[in-house]
């Protein structure tokens, strides 16, 4: 496996293992962290029966991952069109290695191996 290879993986597989919302987690957790910033989120969360915290925090976690789709398209986009360069032990990531950067992310997410 070639480095630049090693490397757009471990860059991707990265992003997959942080994949899971803490927000969404405290949703179904026990609720925000106890300070006086979170007093209105946590007497909110009071009000919701198990089931309405899962579908908020199914809605919380799918916009989570979102966002790093989104980053990742854009990142993508200054790739192709305005030379951005993703560097890593002097070696130049590419953006589009099996598809793109989010549409590998996405499929790794969904529990995709790597092509061969």
């Amino acid at each position: 496996m070639s480095k630049e290879l090693e490397l757009y993986q471990a860059f991707i597989d990265g992003l997959v293992e942080r994949k899971d919302s803490m927000t969404a987690l405290w949703v179904k957790g026990d609720g925000f962290p106890k300070t006086e910033d979170n007093k209105a989120k946590n007497e909110l969360l009071a009000t919701l029966t198990p089931e309405q915290k899962g579908v908020l925090a199914d809605m919380l976690q799918d916009e989570h991952i979102a966002g790093i789709h989104d980053t990742l398209a854009y990142i993508n986009e200054m790739m192709d069109l305005d030379g951005l360069e993703l560097r890593q032990d002097g070696e130049s990531i590419p953006n589009d290695y099996f598809e793109s950067l989010h549409y590998d992310f996405i499929s790794r997410c969904d529990g995709d191996e790597w092509p061969e």
